[in-house]
């Protein structure tokens, strides 16, 4: 009986977002975590003293600058799509896939505060590495799961029977 009961409750469209919601977590993580170059602790530590020429940026916006100077003075528009939009994009399925699949999530707060805390994780597992570290990331990610966030709103207002289509049965 229980188990007529459970195969019952089962959702396959949940099933296939929370596996496709993993395979972007793994490829999220190994795109910004794993290391490319290696890790140092005593490189971290170097790091932290020496912020400027080592690859941490803790100047608030400062990506506007660069971005500018990077596109007026050099011509170069790579900074740009990929640090500017390429930061907002990859954190826009956050947004958009954890209220798909999660009630809690539908929250604007608890968005706000899983993309910041994500981000920030990554950022933070980025010290040690032969990467770069950026303040502006936090903001530029957060944005890109809000952004996500707006996108799911838009569709489900559009189709409203898309909400409940991957939530959890019961």
């Amino acid at each position: 009986m229980k188990r007529k009961q459970k195969a019952s409750q089962r959702n396959p469209l949940r099933e296939a977002g929370v596996i496709i919601f993993g395979i972007y977590l793994v490829g999220l993580f190994y795109e910004t975590i794993i290391p490319k170059n290696g890790v140092s602790f005593s490189y971290a530590e170097k790091r932290i003293t020496d912020t400027d020429s080592l690859g941490i940026n803790l100047h608030l916006f400062r990506v506007f600058t660069d971005v500018y100077n990077a596109i007026h003075y050099l011509g170069l528009w790579q900074p740009f799509f990929i640090n500017f939009l390429g930061n907002i994009a990859i954190f826009m399925p956050i947004g958009f896939l954890l209220p798909m699949l999660w009630r809690k999530m539908e929250k604007f707060f608890y968005l706000l505060i899983v993309g910041f805390c994500l981000s920030l994780f990554i950022e933070t597992m980025q010290l040690p590495q032969y990467r770069s570290t950026d303040v502006d990331d936090l903001w530029l990610n957060t944005l890109g799961a809000l952004l996500g966030f707006l996108v799911y709103h838009q569709l489900v207002k559009r189709m409203p029977w898309l909400k409940e289509k991957f939530k959890r049965r019961v």
